[in-house]
């Protein structure tokens, strides 16, 4: 899956900031990352802006999450929500059990809305 087709799919705002920047300032950023053994596949990718995508590195989506709002930040988006409900539902066990697990932690944390 392309940047565009994410784009197209996600909308064109960052994942974390929700901030919408130039095209060449955005990335693919994978929900589980790739040294965790995240793959590219179309559930697992959303947009993020270079700046977020550096910042949040290898980290989980609650660990990004948490430390984004003890910044002051409301990070938690409805698209981030529907990424990691998309996640779930993957066919790959590992991509699914993260995004359920990611999900729930959320849900529980109190760091953010994500009704």
């Amino acid at each position: 899956m392309t940047l565009g087709e994410v784009i197209t799919r996600d909308g064109a705002a960052c994942v974390w900031c929700g901030r919408q920047v130039w095209r060449r300032d955005m990335t693919l950023e994978h929900l589980l990352p790739r040294s965790r053994g995240g793959r590219g596949i179309p559930e697992n990718l959303t947009v993020a802006c270079r700046s977020c995508n550096r910042r949040r590195r290898s980290g989980s989506v609650v660990a990004y999450v948490r430390e984004r709002a003890r910044a002051g930040d409301e990070p938690v988006t409805r698209v981030l929500r529907e990424a990691l409900i998309r996640l779930s539902g993957s066919a790959s066990r590992p991509h699914a059990e993260y995004g359920r697990r990611q999900l729930a932690l959320l849900e529980r944390s109190g760091v953010a809305n994500v009704d």
